[in-house]
């Protein structure tokens, strides 16, 4: 059988769990969740040892960072579960009062969901535990980069999850690529923008919704109104945490020019703080994944002036956290997401050329500024889109499950954490329910249109007007007791009424 095909038969598969009904249930899916967190306890051990092989990553940030990070998410949906699965009930209009208007949430049906490697866990279980929320059944590919990670993922899943509903699939591009080629009902994918384009091309062949987990470059304004110590302590740990190789990590650095001198200064001294004076013998500090991103990572220390840092090491693909002041505007530094330990410092003197110049680039996943100026912050937030803002410090908005997560623009399509990734895998069918009784009330809506007033009335009753004079929103049309008074007389004179003995 080709790999083709072997796909297809697992797609057709799961269809049919699917079809079948059985993750509708909440107690299916709790069942499933209980299963996520008891499989989380028991591939701990292996877990750590498998990013450590990978990254040479220490285990207290793999397990805050990913481990944990998966757990709390998992613990909150968990929790909320059954108030997401209910009904959501909307008001309605005068026309509709006796209906009932609501929205249920319904899977999206067999989903696929594409992780990568710089937190295999989190980057991958999370949208998965979105989609056994919403009661869908999944086909889950861990990426290959990160291939001991990948490899207990699968062994786990494999175990504790249900193979009627749940799959895992590992393998390299070949395998993406097949993958893609079938129909799904929606895919998540997490990775590169590039990556992303292609992912989103063959998404719009079947027209399948995607959720893009992608990137850019994340900027960082420091204004000279905040503490520069902070500021540089909470910026070089966002900045090291997996070596950089966070999608959310600080990317680039502006900050007042009366402070710049003082801020690298702290940043230089925060380094030997966490890692010590020669952070390549920090068990605390990981490598870069392999030797591609290495040299890609190594090649970008010319294109400006090493401050802090610079030292490599091919061997174990260790680039040591750096600081790069007068980058060049036009160099791979300053165009490309980073993606490493590399963090480029400008200067600015007014923050209005700041903002013009991340205005002018992709619109960034995060947006980071340190100011205890509320103008200033206030500016940011509404003259920035970027896919979050963070003030006065790096990473922790992802710690909140009520703040969803994603990008904007070239930084991602949709969001997630939380009850966003049930959203993500739900359809939130729209229903109306109307008695079938009291149809004079619905008289005003059928032919002849031969009465002016009669239009009138039905306009008022059923939509809203633009209140053009005070642009104030909208008002309703107006209804004069004439107009009512005769839709009385009207409804209860019309063949089939109450009033003439009729069926309602």
């Amino acid at each position: 059988m080709s790999l083709a095909e072997e796909l297809n038969k697992i797609r057709d598969e799961l269809q049919t769990s699917f079809d079948s009904g059985v993750t509708m249930p909440y107690e299916y899916r709790i069942g499933q969740l209980k299963k996520c967190a008891a499989m989380i306890k028991a591939m701990e051990k292996e877990y750590f040892e498998a990013v450590q092989k990978d990254m040479k990553k220490h285990p207290a940030e793999t397990n805050g960072t990913d481990l944990k990070f998966t757990e709390s998410d998992l613990g909150y949906a968990m929790k909320h579960l059954k108030g997401w699965m209910a009904d959501q009930y909307v008001k309605t209009d005068i026309v509709n009062k006796l209906d009932y208007a609501y929205q249920h949430p319904e899977p999206k049906g067999v989903v696929l969901v594409i992780g990568t490697w710089n937190y295999p866990l989190q980057c991958t279980m999370v949208p998965l535990i979105g989609a056994i929320c919403a009661g869908c059944c999944a086909v889950v590919k861990p990426s290959e980069v990160a291939p001991s990670s990948s490899a207990v993922m699968k062994k786990y899943f494999d175990l504790f999850l249900d193979p009627l509903c749940y799959r895992t699939v590992e393998g390299g591009v070949d395998t993406a690529k097949a993958l893609l080629t079938i129909t799904w009902d929606h895919i998540f994918f997490t990775g590169s923008v590039s990556v992303g384009k292609i992912v989103a091309k063959a998404a719009a062949e079947n027209l399948t919704p995607v959720t893009l987990e992608l990137g850019g470059k994340c900027p960082v304004i420091v204004d000279e109104n905040t503490n520069i110590d902070t500021a540089a302590k909470r910026i070089i740990w966002g900045k090291c945490v997996n070596a950089g190789q966070t999608c959310i990590a600080p990317d680039y650095v502006y900050c007042h020019k009366k402070q710049i001198a003082t801020l690298i200064e702290k940043m230089k001294s925060h380094i030997a703080d966490m890692y010590g004076e020669d952070p390549q013998q920090s068990d605390c500090f990981a490598r870069i994944i392999n030797k591609t991103h290495f040299n890609r990572l190594k090649s970008l220390l010319s294109d400006g002036t090493i401050a802090v840092g610079g030292t490599t090491d091919e061997d174990t693909h260790y680039i040591a956290p750096t600081i790069i002041t007068n980058p060049v505007l036009d160099s791979k530094l300053m165009t490309d997401e980073i993606f490493g330990p590399i963090l480029p410092i400008l200067e600015y003197e007014d923050v209005q050329s700041v903002l013009k110049y991340i205005r002018s680039k992709q619109k960034p996943l995060v947006c980071y500024v340190f100011s205890n100026n509320a103008k200033l912050i206030d500016q940011v937030k509404k003259r920035v889109s970027a896919g979050t803002l963070d003030v006065n410090d790096c990473l922790m908005h992802m710690m909140v499950p009520t703040l969803p997560f994603g990008g904007v623009g070239h930084s991602g399509i949709g969001k997630y954490h939380g009850k966003a990734t049930f959203d993500e895998f739900t359809h939130h069918k729209s229903v109306l329910h109307k008695p079938i009784g009291m149809e004079s009330v619905n008289n005003l809506r059928y032919p002849p249109y031969d009465a002016e007033w009669k239009q009138n009335l039905m306009y008022s009753l059923a939509y809203y007007k633009p209140n053009a004079s005070t642009g104030t929103g909208f008002a309703k049309y107006a209804v004069t007791s004439t107009m009512a008074g005769a839709a009385f007389a009207y409804a209860y004179a019309w063949p089939g009424s109450g009033a003439s003995g009729g069926s309602q």
